[in-house]
């Protein structure tokens, strides 16, 4: 173990040599001095542990409490000893990155707002060393906070050069570092002896990927292919879903109880600090029915300014009678109310003195890991006596439609699980927890390659990767391949079209799929046809979410034949819908009348009118809302609204008004805003132009702030 100081670093360490003559790579621990100067015995322990014949374990205890001197450290560690990740222990300061939601797959709040609310609390600063910030000021209130804004010359896209890892207590009864002592050992005798991985568990919380069944079926089959073990006997797949009993909680709690449970992927809605597990229970009987109904109702009720008001309101608009809620303030039923309610969550009270045995949990949730507040979910579950190592969480709202599981079959392959996440880290997701923790490889799925090494040794030999592409290997260690490639420049749009076409992997034709959605040339068009054409059910539903980004008219029969038949997923269905207005109108009707004979059975005449007057009438209402840009007396947010909302919407029939705003309109705020919604349009299919379009008014803009907005839009698009 070799120790550094941020403030007495003085000369770079030579690398560390094995008896094999590879060199070997660092793993900085990144400590606060207060925690090291209360637990150093602890935290050395931990350093030593993450090191083994390849890897060293670097202290670094910061004595500067900024965030920018952290990261010059990690980054003259990464020039001069083979850095490959940093765990950041304890009190370390969290940047708060401002002007970077294109980064993040949802969240999309008014910077104007509370900065700890509106800022993205990420740490990504710290381990993507070419994206380039402007310091803006510490926060006032949480001195952990310090604000960051992404400059129009950085690289606008993620590309983690290390991993890193929060191990951050939960503040509570003041022993966070009592706590943190107690996992740093747990952690220590993690990295003895490393088993296989044999026992997965997924679980589907309500209202998650509009509860489609066909989304969960094609998950667990993707799974087997990505974890070949599971074709043997004595593995475990298991699945519950949040329909299994009345209330969950305790089925998904107990379940995750099991200390042989090697990786739990939660799906699910969340909060810092709460899970969403249900919600209406699912009953069979019109009485539990009501009781479902009258419960809401005095929700709403209770909620009103004015609770006779709504009563009546509800009474007449439902054709209820006013009796159903001559109680709601009863103290029993505030009561039976309150419990109804929490039986339906987990929240971090309801986790004192629990002990979780998953090693690895995945959080596919909202805010579950958002380290900016004292105490949040998935620090509760690495923080108890229990088996749990390493969490995956996000620290502001995230996408649900999200290839969670991307490259998680890594896991069986000895890499460490923050080798794993580094190619998958959006500005949101962080690991709470051991980054370093990985499980024993199923050696006999590997062909002789050592995976877990290369991934960090061999990222940039080219030839390397191609072998493994080629190789009699597990299909995962192939979808990481491409992803390696691609990262070298050295897997082409075509190449990957090919494999989307003929790969008898799921997960491999996907990763094709999304890397040449990163690629966006020109064939992304192709791409998304033959991925709406894929047996499996997420990449239909990533290729319609590019589809109606892209907006090509190519696409619009097969939109309008997803739009139309009845064996359309729920999830892709959803998808298909919220793109009918990025086309042509006339196009899509005309598409949709060539399949009206095919599905009359399943879409009536009276049905067929009311899909086609949807079309024609979001339509007229995206222009008319665009048409408020033009009009200086229209309401001030509507007009907001009509150009942030084409952030997800990406339409086409937009970007005229957009300019028009840039060009035109003498409120700021609005120039600022419509040049930083051009921007969005990276799959689209008139991106060349808009690209054009944005280097002309670079020439003429006198406003410095909309030029550098501008400048960071054609960024993003190349």
């Amino acid at each position: 173990m070799k120790r550094f100081s941020l403030m007495f670093f003085a000369a770079a360490m030579a690398l560390f040599v094995c008896a094999c003559g590879t060199k070997k790579t660092t793993v900085a621990v990144v400590v606060d001095d207060q925690t090291y100067a209360a637990i150093p015995a602890a935290v050395d322990a931990y350093v030593k542990a993450v090191g083994n014949d390849v890897r060293e374990g670097v202290l670094v205890v910061d004595k500067w409490h900024h965030p920018d001197s952290i990261k010059a450290e990690l980054v003259k560690l990464y020039a001069e000893q083979a850095l490959e990740g940093a765990v950041f222990v304890g009190e370390i300061p969290i940047p708060m990155l401002r002007g970077a939601q294109h980064f993040a797959t949802a969240f999309k709040m008014f910077q104007n707002r509370n900065w700890l609310d509106s800022s993205i609390p990420s740490d990504r600063f710290y381990d993507d060393f070419d994206l380039k910030f402007d310091y803006i000021k510490q926060d006032t209130t949480n001195r952990l906070a310090h604000y960051y804004s992404l400059r129009a010359d950085s690289p606008q896209e993620i590309t983690c050069d290390i991993y890193s890892a929060r191990i951050k207590a939960p503040n509570k009864d003041g022993k966070a570092h009592e706590l943190i002592e107690a996992y740093l050992m747990k952690a220590v005798e993690a990295h003895k002896n490393p088993e296989r991985m044999d026992n997965i568990l997924h679980f589907a919380g309500h209202g998650y990927n509009s509860d489609a069944m066909n989304a969960r079926i094609d998950e667990a089959s993707a799974l087997r292919e990505q974890f070949p073990f599971l074709a043997n006997y004595g593995t475990k797949l298991n699945f519950i879903n949040f329909t299994y009993d009345t209330y969950v909680r305790n089925r998904i709690t107990t379940a995750m109880q099991d200390e042989t449970m090697d990786l739990a992927i939660l799906h699910h809605h969340g909060a810092e600090d709460t899970q969403y597990f249900n919600g209406a229970p699912s009953v069979g009987s019109a009485e539990q029915w009501i009781e479902l109904a009258k419960n809401a109702f005095r929700t709403r009720i209770r909620r009103a300014k004015n609770q006779g008001d709504a009563i009546n309101r509800i009474a007449k608009s439902i054709n209820v009678p006013t009796s159903w809620f001559t109680n709601v303030n009863d103290k029993a039923t505030l009561l039976a109310d309150s419990l109804f309610a929490a039986k339906k969550d987990l929240t971090v009270t309801d986790l004192d003195g629990y002990e979780s045995g998953a090693k690895v949990v995945i959080f596919d949730a909202c805010y579950n890991g958002c380290f900016l507040v004292d105490d949040y979910i998935a620090a509760r579950y690495i923080f108890n006596p229990g088996s749990t190592i390493v969490t995956k969480g996000n620290t502001v709202n995230t996408l649900q439609d999200t290839w969670t599981n991307e490259l998680i079959g890594l896991l069986n392959l000895g890499v460490c699980v923050g080798d794993w996440a580094k190619g998958q880290l959006t500005i949101e997701a962080h690991l709470i927890g051991d980054p370093t923790f990985a499980f024993a490889p199923q050696k006999e799925i590997l062909g002789g390659f050592d995976i877990a090494r290369a991934i960090v040794t061999e990222k940039n030999n080219v030839s390397y990767w191609k072998k493994v592409l080629n190789a009699d290997i597990a299909s995962e260690a192939k979808a990481l391949a491409i992803q390696m490639l691609h990262n070298n420049n050295a897997i082409t749009s075509s190449e990957l079209l090919e494999i989307a076409k003929t790969n008898p992997y799921s997960h491999v034709r996907l990763e094709a799929f999304m890397t040449n959605k990163q690629i966006a040339d020109e064939n992304l068009v192709e791409a998304i046809k033959i991925a709406l054409k894929d047996n499996y059910e997420i990449t239909q539903r990533m290729a319609m979410i590019t589809a109606g980004k892209n907006g090509s008219p190519e696409l619009i029969p097969y939109v309008a034949d997803a739009y139309m038949n009845p064996t359309t997923s729920q999830r892709v269905y959803f998808q298909a819908a919220g793109a009918l207005d990025v086309f042509d109108p006339e196009a899509m009707v005309k598409a949709m009348e060539s399949n009206k004979e095919k599905y009359s059975r399943w879409i009536d005449e009276e049905k067929f009118n009311s899909m086609v007057k949807m079309v024609t009438n979001l339509h007229k209402g995206k222009i008319e809302e665009y048409a408020l840009l033009k009009d200086p007396e229209a309401n001030k947010t509507d007009k907001r609204y009509a150009i942030t909302g084409e952030r997800n919407g990406c339409n086409p029939f937009a970007v005229e008004y957009f300019y028009y705003t840039i060009e035109n309109d003498s409120d700021k705020m609005y120039r600022l805003l419509a040049a930083e919604a051009l921007g969005w349009y990276e799959f689209s299919y008139i991106k060349p132009q808009i690209i054009e379009k944005c280097e002309a008014l670079v020439a003429v803009v006198d406003d410095a702030d909309v030029k550098n907005e501008l400048v960071k839009t054609i960024n993003r698009l190349r």
